[in-house]
């Protein structure tokens, strides 16, 4: 089986001298990505190829769960297409991957987050993946090819904020 986890990179700033591209991650942003690699660390979770979009607050996000999850960060590629382009771009991507490779997590933005699960999970309500959310997504038909009727289903979804309002936090 293939596992794919969609992640939506983390709280990013807003400076107003500063490129989209480049926006940092605010300090709650840094700590919601360190609870997640905790969280998928604690469950013995190490994919097999992390692939971020180049952006700055993607690829901050990526290094931090990277590095919570012992993936070595010189190993995360990036692809311009998970920043520029939309769920179709990403759903091409994703079916380029190495048949080898049993688990992939793939760091990046709204809408094109968002769209691309509604679209592989065939939900027909709107859906919007907060910040430093992650879906976990098997292909039971062990390949990366998405676009076949039930190719996708969903195995779990964490929301950090929702971790925060029940300790008090937010």
């Amino acid at each position: 089986m293939k596992t794919l986890v969609i992640c939506r990179h983390a709280k990013a700033d807003y400076p107003s001298d500063t490129a989209d591209f480049d926006r940092p991650l605010k300090e709650k942003g840094i700590k919601d990505a360190e609870y997640m690699g905790e969280l998928l660390s604690d469950h013995n979770f190490s994919p097999d190829l992390i692939i971020s979009s180049p952006a700055l607050r993607a690829f901050s996000t990526a290094k931090i769960v990277a590095e919570a999850v012992k993936y070595p960060i010189k190993d995360i590629q990036t692809h311009p297409d998970i920043y520029h382009e939309g769920p179709g771009s990403l759903l091409d991507m994703i079916e380029d991957i190495p048949k080898e490779v049993q688990s992939v997590m793939i760091f990046g933005h709204n809408p094109t987050l968002s769209d691309f699960v509604r679209a592989i999970l065939k939900m027909y309500h709107p859906f919007d993946m907060p910040t430093s959310a992650m879906v976990c997504i098997e292909n039971p038909f062990n390949n990366w090819d998405f676009s076949m009727p039930q190719s996708g289903r969903l195995r779990w979804m964490i929301i950090p904020r929702l971790k925060r309002k029940d300790s008090g936090d937010e």
